[in-house]
């Protein structure tokens, strides 16, 4: 079943799982894309003039920007934020005020525009340092003041709570998505297997964070995506959250680095290097929910997916 003739606000939607999520559903539906660019990984496509999207240049943080650009969406999608660990621990303030601010915006453009359907972005830190099969309705783990890594989590878990308190209030249905670990072509900016892959086929060292025995669970980006386009379709999936990942492609961060200089092809060597701010030692999602309630099932195996990945960076 497809998503056809609705009319969807993407706020981030030229970035690396937004790009993606328009490329799906652009062909049968009338897409709003509201995004500052900073990370447009739309330009790698070539839906840039489909007659179905309408681009439009914009901060989140700009509350009269994003009601004014909303108009009379069907479905607003708020993927906006501060991405990245890295970018967080450098600016905690500009990371709590978009993705907290940016969220709030959204949704009340929603509520004035009269927009019922709002999906969120959230995010799998949102578990902590240590967690293996984690279930969307067992415990949250922020780390304390001071740790800035947990600025992003909390930014995040926070705008969760909003969206769950504009649904109670003014009704407005949401979804959270909680992603685990997605790559694949088109990521941009910050991300282990982005990283690697950009070193290895220019045969430059790869940087794994001591020990190197963190495990990560990696979901191909087509897989995350077709759990979105499940989500926008279910009404099932309303008040709900979800862990969306594959728990079957799990690798240490070490083994990471090896499987993409042995795919590459590369001649690359890895420099283990100390890493000065909170780790995650294992984070791996349970996905019976998503299963259960979306029939989410992931179909790219980790090498699967980052040979796809590699060829892409390979020719761009």
């Amino acid at each position: 079943m497809k998503l056809k003739g609705k009319r969807i606000f993407i706020t981030g939607g030229a970035g690396f799982i937004g790009s993606h999520l328009v490329e799906r559903l652009i062909d049968a539906n009338e897409i709003a894309i509201f995004d500052n660019l900073h990370r447009n990984a739309l330009a790698y496509t070539n839906i840039g003039r489909h007659k179905n999207l309408k681009l439009i240049k914009g901060d989140v943080l700009d509350k009269d920007a994003v009601e004014k650009s909303i108009g009379n969406a069907d479905i607003a999608v708020h993927m906006a934020a501060i991405a990245g660990i890295k970018t967080a621990v450098e600016k905690p303030t500009t990371t709590l005020k978009t993705n907290l601010m940016g969220s709030y915006n959204a949704l009340e453009a929603c509520r004035k525009k009269g927009i019922g359907r709002f999906i969120i972005f959230s995010t799998s830190e949102v578990y902590g340092p240590h967690i293996y099969e984690a279930n969307e309705s067992g415990a949250t783990t922020i780390g304390p003041i001071g740790k800035p890594r947990w600025v992003y989590a909390m930014s995040k878990l926070a705008s969760e709570f909003l969206a769950y308190g504009y649904d109670k209030e003014y009704g407005i249905k949401f979804t959270s998505v909680r992603p685990f670990n997605v790559y694949g072509p088109r990521q941009i900016g910050e991300g282990a297997v982005h990283n690697f892959i950009a070193n290895a086929i220019k045969n430059k060292p790869l940087i794994v964070h001591k020990p190197g025995s963190q495990v990560r669970a990696w979901c191909y980006v087509s897989d995350m995506v077709d759990a979105l386009e499940t989500i926008l379709i279910s009404k099932k999936s309303e008040g709900e959250v979800f862990n969306i990942g594959n728990p079957q492609a799990t690798s240490t961060t070490l083994q990471t680095a090896k499987t993409i200089i042995r795919l590459s092809g590369s001649k690359s060597r890895i420099h283990l290097v100390d890493f000065k701010h909170p780790e995650v030692d294992i984070r791996v999602p349970s996905i019976e929910k998503a299963g259960r309630i979306l029939r989410f099932e992931p179909k790219v195996s980790f090498e699967d997916g980052i040979s796809k990945t590699i060829e892409w960076y390979k020719n761009h």
